[in-house]
């Protein structure tokens, strides 16, 4: 659309406001309403001012991008920690666990393996003896089960005794060096 005089003597005219007075600014409710919301609880000065709010709102989301950023390094301790104690009932080390399940090339990583072990334990039971029935195979020092503990009849096939595959390349987020060093100066050969 074209600004044409009899536009913009169209919009003035048929306009709700005034022709020559200042069009209202939006009112600000909306926004002091919606940091109400998030600082409703809060005590004297955080509630009370827009100031303190403000300040107290911005903490408020900080706190929240810290803790979502962290949420997957401690979702991995977490389940490294579950994982030590489900293969401590079973008297089986972690270091022995994991080779074995890598050389038979199953893939599953440590928040799977800690699931299994609170919602399938027999699934579990059964990946411990594999493993440990393979280890013994390969002439290592695996401590005894627990006399009460079931013993599993588990036949080793020579197929599961293969290198482990290669991890994929896992490519970290930002940039791969810190740019807080300064690059080093070119040598007159180097221009």
């Amino acid at each position: 659309m074209k600004l044409t005089t009899p536009a913009l003597l169209r919009r003035i005219i048929n306009s709700t406001y005034h022709p020559f007075s200042v069009i209202p600014k939006p009112d600000v409710w909306l926004s002091r309403e919606r940091l109400h919301k998030f600082t409703a609880w809060q005590y004297g000065s955080e509630r009370a001012t827009v100031k303190g709010s403000n300040r107290k709102q911005n903490k408020m989301f900080h706190y929240l991008d810290m803790e979502r950023s962290d949420v997957k390094k401690s979702e991995q301790f977490y389940a490294s920690e579950r994982l030590d104690a489900a293969l401590a009932e079973y008297n089986m080390e972690y270091k022995h666990f994991r080779n074995m399940l890598d050389r038979a090339n199953i893939l599953l990583d440590n928040v799977v393996l800690s699931q299994l072990a609170i919602y399938e334990p027999r699934t579990f039971e059964s990946l411990v003896s594999l493993t440990r029935a393979m280890a013994v195979s390969d002439g290592r020092q695996i401590e005894a089960l627990h006399p009460d503990a079931p013993a599993h009849e588990v036949s080793l096939d020579p197929s599961l005794f293969g290198t482990p595959r290669v991890p994929s390349v896992r490519y970290s987020r930002g940039p791969a060096k810190p740019h807080t060093i300064p690059p080093r100066k070119l040598t007159p050969e180097e221009y």
